[in-house]
């Protein structure tokens, strides 16, 4: 959303982190001749403001313009219609003045109080990763997401609750109301599985004031999956992933196909449909519909079979979320000596 041209009518709204105050002179019933043009319409600590005065007709031309920052002058002249300045830190205030002065419409004054505001959006995805992940739930297109705002937002010096702010969500460019309103501060949805990514925006209010506004893009991440060992003892070895090729050791072995960002909605509702397949074939086992499949070599001597592994996200909302994976499986004494030579070294 462009946070330039965002025009202000002199006599209709408010500055844009306080109170604004109007004054003017010889108006009668005309219309408003001042307009304003302020980016960006939130600003954050230590940015650059840009400030710019429209009017009606050609009057500004001749008119003398006075820009005052925190009561003191700091530029005046005729036709000087714009002024830029930097904002302070968080909790401090910075009021910008400006007195039109003209022979057609007399003196019009317009006092801005910015106060720099804060808010961090974190957003966080309802999506499988095994128990003892430490990394982040990526977001896959279809799969549910929460979105919180973190605002820091002062006012006169002190800092206004989240319990007093007003928080206005949007997704995709569309408002969300039914979401929205006082205290606000979450937001979730289930995403588009046929976009790349979700964009969600806030815009935060002290009243009819808006004092914050913040803005993220989350990307859609393919869904994976990952093989895994699982120890009768010891349960799944997460510290080490099967890829590529692996040496059965024993006689037997389990693999586990753990799946990694699916919607975890459908894994609760046993929407994940496993499929193995060995040397090509389907194969199944009691667990396979779980991801468990248990692989044993019959016979002696040395060799290598390929299993691979897809999941299929069954519901119909979700069905682009599939993935599939799989690895060279070597057995025998000679299992070591027959890695090396598939790998080439």
């Amino acid at each position: 959303m462009p946070i330039y041209k965002k025009k202000y009518l002199l006599l209709l709204l408010l500055s844009l982190f306080g109170w604004g105050t109007v004054h003017a002179q010889s108006l009668g019933s005309q219309p408003d001749p001042v307009q304003y043009i302020v980016a960006p319409e939130t600003p954050g600590p230590n940015q650059f403001v840009h400030i710019e005065v429209e009017g009606v007709g050609t009057f500004l031309g001749n008119a003398t313009v006075t820009w005052q920052k925190d009561g003191k002058t700091v530029a005046s002249g005729t036709g000087l219609t714009r002024y830029s300045f930097t904002t302070g830190g968080i909790g401090s205030n910075t009021r910008i003045t400006v007195v039109v002065t003209s022979t057609t419409h007399g003196t019009i004054t317009r006092d801005f109080v910015f106060a720099p505001s804060l808010v961090n959006l974190i957003w966080e995805a309802q999506t499988t990763v095994p128990q003892p992940y430490m990394g982040k739930a990526l977001y896959s297109a279809g799969s549910a997401v929460s979105v919180v705002a973190f605002p820091t937002i002062f006012l006169q010096g002190t800092k206004v609750p989240n319990n007093k702010l007003s928080f206005q969500w949007s997704s995709g460019g569309n408002a969300v109301p039914d979401q929205s309103g006082l205290g606000k501060n979450v937001f979730s949805f289930v995403g588009d599985q046929l976009k790349n990514g979700e964009t969600v925006a806030v815009d935060v209010y002290v009243g009819s004031v808006k004092v914050g506004r913040s803005e993220l893009y989350i990307p859609a991440t393919a869904p994976k999956i990952v093989l895994y060992t699982y120890d009768p003892l010891r349960g799944l070895m997460f510290d080490s992933a099967l890829v590529n090729a692996a040496n059965l050791g024993g006689k037997e072995v389990t693999l586990q196909a753990e799946p990694y960002y699916f919607a975890a909605s459908s894994r609760q509702k046993g929407a994940l449909a496993f499929n193995w397949t060995l040397n090509g074939e389907e194969t199944t086992g009691p667990d396979s519909a779980r991801g468990f499949l248990t692989l044993r070599q019959t016979g002696s001597g040395a060799g290598a079979a390929q299993v691979a592994v897809a999941v299929q996200n069954t519901e119909s909302d979700k069905f682009i979320q599939v993935a599939e994976t799989g690895l060279i499986l070597a057995f025998g004494q000679q299992a070591g000596s027959f890695l090396s030579t598939f790998f080439g070294i």
